[in-house]
């Protein structure tokens, strides 16, 4: 299949017969301006038949010339187009918290930064699954659609910051409801939502989205990102710098714990399982290794074949049809044998 990757520059070839056109007419008029000149047998050594192939032939390779450069220049290839494939594998939404207490530093780097290390490493080790991401403090949003594109949903990561939503808190059940509304409506199962927080904040409304997972056969797992001791909450200035620690009503700083109870109750509810970063090896991938043993889905995705670019071919060949055309004499030179005797 030939495609074009600068379709527009073809617009250009309906330059060509315009071109041959005005060619033709010129030379009629320049034709007519010689015959009001000289003699007809002079006319006849000037317009031999040779003569005038030669020109056209001249003609025809600078307009071919002319015809490849532009189809160089408009990204001719050969390829494929898309494909529709088939894959197994789940969805699985991943929900991130991203209030001020996830920049707590008991957790190295920080306890964000190393919750975004570990979901990078989930999406390096998919295996055909789709994945979304779901940003969450006291309010939540999908940061990423769900999507078979890796390499996307690592850039939308890379974005995820506790400055990015405007409302603190640790919304759980706000979170859930955005990564099950998320989940596109053709899957009936294989779903499942992983939920990052240092589990700071307790919801009344937690049970009623518990019951709405249930019943539309989403699995919950949570990790607990934080220590049991704690750490104090930095604040930055816009630069990054760090300013003072967070602090209560008395100026005292605040010192934030991992609370786990909630991410517990939570997973046990919905069929999930919970751990904490620190105390199992890899648990986001210990999280991922148990997803698998679910039933998988099939479904369908689009690829976009490896096309063969052929542009360098068309300006090579253009380029030589422009050097025929130039070496290309107007007129045959005839040679004329005349025998001479000579005597002694």
């Amino acid at each position: 299949m030939l495609s074009f990757s600068h379709p527009a520059m073809l617009w250009f070839l309906l330059l060509l017969p315009l071109l041959a056109l005005c060619a033709f007419i010129a030379a009629k008029k320049n034709r007519a301006r010689i015959e009001m000149h000289f003699h007809p047998k002079m006319l006849e050594r000037l317009y031999d038949s040779a003569r005038n192939s030669l020109l056209r032939l001249k003609h025809i390779l600078m307009l071919l010339a002319l015809a490849l450069m532009i189809l160089s220049a408009g990204g001719l290839r050969v390829g494929s187009g898309l494909k529709e494939l088939k894959q197994e594998g789940m969805d699985v939404i991943v929900a991130l918290d991203l209030s001020a207490s996830m920049d707590a530093e008991d957790i190295s780097p920080s306890r964000l930064e190393r919750s975004k290390y570990e979901i990078l490493r989930l999406i390096n080790n998919l295996k055909g699954d789709r994945i979304g991401l779901v940003a969450f403090a006291g309010v939540s949003y999908l940061q990423c659609p769900i999507t078979s594109d890796y390499r996307t949903a690592s850039m939308m990561l890379d974005l995820m910051d506790t400055r990015l939503l405007p409302v603190q808190g640790t919304a759980f059940a706000d979170a859930i409801h955005t990564a099950i509304d998320a989940f596109p409506n053709e899957n009936q199962k294989y779903k499942a939502i992983i939920l990052i927080s240092d589990g700071e904040d307790h919801e009344q409304e937690i049970e009623t989205v518990l019951k709405r997972a249930a019943e539309e056969k989403v699995l919950i797992y949570t990790l607990g990102v934080g220590t049991l001791k704690g750490s104090p909450i930095p604040v930055y200035d816009k630069t990054g710098g760090l300013l003072d620690y967070k602090r209560d009503g008395e100026g005292k700083v605040i010192t934030t714990l991992l609370q786990e109870n909630t991410l517990r109750q939570i997973a046990e509810a919905a069929g999930g399982r919970y751990y904490r970063l620190g105390a199992v090896r890899e648990p986001i991938l210990s999280i991922y290794e148990h997803i698998l043993h679910g039933d998988r889905q099939e479904y369908q995705t689009h690829e976009f074949a490896r096309y063969r670019e052929l542009y360098l071919i068309f300006a090579a060949a253009a380029l030589l049809s422009l050097l025929l055309a130039l070496l290309l004499p107007e007129t045959l030179q005839k040679k004329n044998k005349t025998e001479k005797n000579t005597g002694l």
